[in-house]
């Protein structure tokens, strides 16, 4: 483990680990998202939570409810000996859950996409018909979308004619402003295409059935095991949504220049275990559309919190105009395949 847990720290965790659990601790070793622990029933991974007890439940009533629908890929949170989904430590909620030894995905060939696309819908369809535990609090996004592109909008333009105002203008000023009008446009663009193609009937439909989606289906939550099989993880954000988010963010963090001429295959793959319409591309466009990341950044600057390093500020805007410009690429390429 990195200095980030001394041996003091490392003996505590791991009596906490055998006493809450009942397992036996061999080793851990310190990872980006957490700890993993290896234990006499397997790996796991030990991380701090930022959630309330009703959210753990959901989460873990989440990974067990999918589990039970016959999609077995997932990993779990464990139960304490006290029947509780999370343990205390140095004042915090620690959750235990599943891991496995793998790779993250990469989608290189035409396979990989038609793989990781039915086991998306695999996913959604075991995660359908929802109903969390008793004492749990539900993570809810439906619908959500069109007020936060209105907001985008709205606030992008506000802080345009701040910067435009400044006598003096920063670096960061004079970069946001060289977009600026770029992005308002896009946000704009991306609330009227899901307006005009059945965003809040998607809801609706998504409501009727429990639908719950994964919300942060990317790379480091999809893992490629020894015998090529995929096993899902980080499901802390879960929420009931409609599955075009978790179509659009498997595009956004798994089709980069490599993977990008296989976006065609990953929709195959979906299509064929659950098939998408015209409405359903055009929806994952407007999400992949809106500006979202350049706006976050933007947002802190000209926003009522100050509390930020400009300079580390500044490299972030500049991140963020790169990822909006892959996501555009991913867009182009979503229009070719679709024609």
């Amino acid at each position: 483990m990195s200095s980030k847990h001394g041996k003091l720290k490392r003996h505590e965790i791991k009596e906490l680990i055998q006493k809450e659990y009942g397992f036996k601790v061999h080793n851990m070793h310190e990872e980006d998202k957490g700890i993993l622990i290896y234990t006499d029933c397997g790996d796991k991974i030990f991380k701090k939570v930022k959630k309330d007890e009703s959210q753990i439940l959901f989460v873990a009533s989440a990974y067990n409810h999918i589990k039970s629908n016959g999609f077995i890929n997932v990993s779990a949170l464990c139960k304490t000996r006290g029947d509780k989904y999370y343990a205390r430590y140095d004042g915090s909620l620690y959750v235990l859950e599943d891991s496995l030894r793998g790779k993250y995905l990469t989608i290189e060939s035409e396979e990989d996409g038609r793989k990781i696309g039915e086991v998306l819908a695999k996913f959604h369809k075991a995660a359908d018909c929802f109903i969390p535990d008793p004492g749990s609090r539900a993570k809810v996004d439906w619908g959500r979308w069109l007020d936060k592109l209105k907001v985008q909008s709205m606030r992008m333009n506000k802080f345009k004619e701040m910067a435009e105002n400044r006598a003096v203008k920063t670096k960061f000023d004079k970069l946001f402003l060289k977009h600026a009008s770029e992005y308002c446009k896009k946000a704009e663009e991306a609330y009227e295409m899901l307006r005009d193609n059945c965003y809040m009937q998607k809801v609706y439909k998504s409501m009727q059935t429990n639908q719950l989606c994964h919300k942060t289906f990317k790379k480091h939550s999809i893992l490629t095991v020894d015998n090529d099989e995929i096993f899902l993880t980080n499901m802390e954000n879960c929420s009931y949504d409609i599955i075009e988010t978790d179509l659009a963010s498997l595009m956004e963090s798994c089709l980069g220049s490599r993977g990008l001429p296989y976006l065609d295959s990953v929709l195959r793959g979906y299509s064929c275990i659950a098939p998408l319409d015209a409405n359903s591309i055009n929806i994952i466009k407007a999400l992949l559309l809106q500006p979202g990341r350049f706006y976050k950044v933007v947002n802190r600057y000209y926003g009522k919190k100050r509390n930020y390093n400009e300079y580390e500020l500044m490299k972030k805007l500049e991140r963020s105009i790169r990822k909006e410009c892959r996501r555009y690429e991913i867009i182009k390429k979503l229009e070719e395949v679709v024609k």
